[in-house]
């Protein structure tokens, strides 16, 4: 889905709560604010501010993270377990992290873990 398509179908309440869900799921990581923000590519002011309208690329980043616990739990029973794979160094990303992999690379590196995943899942 393309930053256009979800900011096309989603209110600015389900924005909001897109946003909110995927801020749990950070917490969920255990990511720090710092590490939260970086993945959302947001700036503190935004990570707080529940009233301001998220912007398209934290929506599109958002949907993809959703994506990401999606495939994570079909792939992990333990919910726990696919919490914690996220930080787990991978072969498949040269030895980083997927949380590494997701803060360096942006909305690029969110989607190659989700296809990743995704491919994983296929098998």
């Amino acid at each position: 889905m393309s930053k256009r398509q979800v900011e096309n179908v989603l209110t600015q309440k389900e924005a909001q709560a897109l946003c909110r869900a995927a801020l749990r799921l950070l917490k969920n990581w255990e990511l720090t604010d710092a590490e939260a923000q970086i993945v959302l590519g947001c700036n503190e002011i935004a990570f707080g501010n529940e009233q301001q309208s998220p912007s398209e690329d934290m929506l599109l980043r958002a949907h993809l993270l959703l994506g990401i616990h999606t495939q994570l739990r079909v792939l992990f029973v333990d919910k726990r377990r696919g919490y914690q794979w996220v930080r787990k160094p991978n072969q498949i990303f040269s030895g980083m992290s997927a949380l590494e992999v997701m803060m360096q690379r942006g909305v690029e590196g969110i989607l190659q873990v989700k296809e990743y995943l995704e491919a994983e899942n296929a098998h």
